[in-house]
């Protein structure tokens, strides 16, 4: 292989994620729209779910935002009834965010229309997704480790 096939194969690697990236990206755009609910709060909602319940910041880490965006997305949330607000029994001043019924639905939806969609794609290439998805996922950690800003130490 020459390196200009090398160049235009990566070249294609790169148009064909940017591609999924845009794609996924308009999906959970229409997936907040229907929930009506901001996209850094659907994401909430699905990492309250994966964890059972979570704090507030542990959720702010995960999403990267402040203490305050994310107080005030907890505050819509619980308004719109898809999240609920309780005593930390660890920390008193703290809180702990469970799903709703109502944001459990919203969950369901957004995982059920994923699953049909990788489970379609997985069955058109022989079943190589997972492990595909699981290199992908290997290899985008390792990037972002080796991509991580150093400390100089100190003098």
């Amino acid at each position: 292989m020459t390196q200009q096939q090398d160049e235009d194969g990566a070249a294609d690697l790169m148009a064909a994620f940017d591609a999924v990236v845009r794609a996924n990206a308009s999906l959970v755009g229409q997936l907040s729209a229907r929930a009506g609910v901001h996209e850094s709060g659907l994401r909430a909602l699905v990492l309250v779910s994966d964890t059972g319940y979570s704090t507030p910041t542990e959720v702010a880490g995960f999403l990267g935002l402040t203490s305050g965006a994310v107080t005030n997305m907890v505050d819509r949330l619980t308004a719109a009834g898809l999240l609920e607000r309780t005593p930390n029994p660890s920390d008193r001043r703290g809180s702990l965010l469970r799903l709703r019924p109502e944001g459990e639905d919203v969950v369901r939806d957004y995982r059920e229309r994923y699953a049909a969609m990788l489970r379609a794609v997985d069955a058109g290439h022989r079943g190589d997704l997972h492990a595909v998805l699981n290199d992908l996922a290997t290899g985008l950690y390792g990037q972002a480790a080796d991509a991580a800003p150093t400390e100089d130490p100190a003098p």
